[in-house]
């Protein structure tokens, strides 16, 4: 007997007018959508027209935590696309148009209503369920390897992003990534983190715990984590922004870094050109010294 699917949150969830489900989000959700607007514009405009132009291998875009595909800015009636929508469409209108989108989510739910929206949309959408650690691997094997690539890793928190999912998307030589990095995970459950014979920090950066002095300050501890998590990425070929953006709350608290990963400089370049887009985000890595 099919077992039935238990009902999405509420406090999370909602029906949209179209009979799916929709997402409620805060309100600082639209700075990562904004930038991811931004980086699809301004890698489109420079680099993906010209490769479709002369024939090559055509561009994908990723999302491994695609959720519904449509939000709620919480506590107004503002509705909105998500973020592979926003991809989509900014890719068209910049005629730089995405040749397959890949979109993933543990719940089948999610991942149908995403799936249902970017075909409306007019998108070359294929889908996968699961945990990202597992659906990484089935989009890899649908991908061009001598295609450009742009993922969006977006999880909920640490545990959610092993760093082995991006290990694999690394291996793909044209391969550049945006990352949510919840600070917020890191800044409520550090300490129990350091406690824990194995915690989410092992998976998110494995060997972070070599040579660390756990009586020095937090602060200087999550510096020294973010830095080893820097340099596993470096390990793999790949450089990240020398900053990362910090998106903060409505009492300034900070919530997640949005960190950039690119093989190649160009790439760097226009991330730097496009990252800072308002009051509400600072730029830098913690200090690990």
């Amino acid at each position: 007997m099919a077992r039935t699917p238990v009902q999405l949150d509420p406090a999370k969830y909602e029906q949209d007018e179209d009979g799916l489900p929709r997402e409620i989000v805060r309100a600082w959700t639209r700075e990562k959508y904004l930038r991811v607007r931004k980086y699809v514009g301004i890698s489109g405009r420079a680099v993906r027209r010209n490769w479709r132009k002369r024939g090559t291998a055509g561009a994908s875009y990723i999302e491994l935590f695609c959720g519904p595909g449509k939000v709620r800015i919480e506590d107004t009636n503002e509705v909105t696309d998500g973020s592979p929508l926003v991809a989509w469409l900014e890719s068209k209108t910049t005629d730089s148009a995405f040749t397959q989108v890949h979109v993933a989510d543990a719940d089948e739910r999610l991942v149908v209503a995403c799936q249902s929206r970017l075909k409306l949309a007019g998108a070359p959408v294929r889908s996968e369920i699961g945990p990202a650690i597992e659906t990484v691997d089935r989009i890899i094997k649908k991908l061009n390897h001598y295609a450009l690539h742009f993922a969006f890793l977006d999880p909920y928190n640490l545990r959610a992003l092993p760093f082995s999912i991006i290990r694999k998307l690394a291996t793909l030589e044209h391969m550049d990534i945006l990352i949510h990095v919840s600070v917020q995970d890191l800044n409520r459950n550090l300490g129990k983190y350091l406690k824990q014979k194995s915690s989410p920090l092992d998976t998110f950066a494995p060997g972070w715990r070599v040579g660390l002095d756990t009586d020095r300050p937090e602060q200087t501890i999550r510096g020294k984590v973010f830095a080893h998590w820097r340099s596993l990425i470096k390990d793999e070929g790949m450089e990240t922004a020398e900053v990362a953006e910090v998106v903060t709350g409505t009492k300034r608290q900070p919530l997640y870094w949005l960190a950039f990963a690119a093989r190649h400089k160009r790439a760097l370049e226009f991330w730097e050109k496009i990252r800072t887009v308002g009051p509400a985000s600072a730029s830098l890595f913690p200090k690990s010294l």
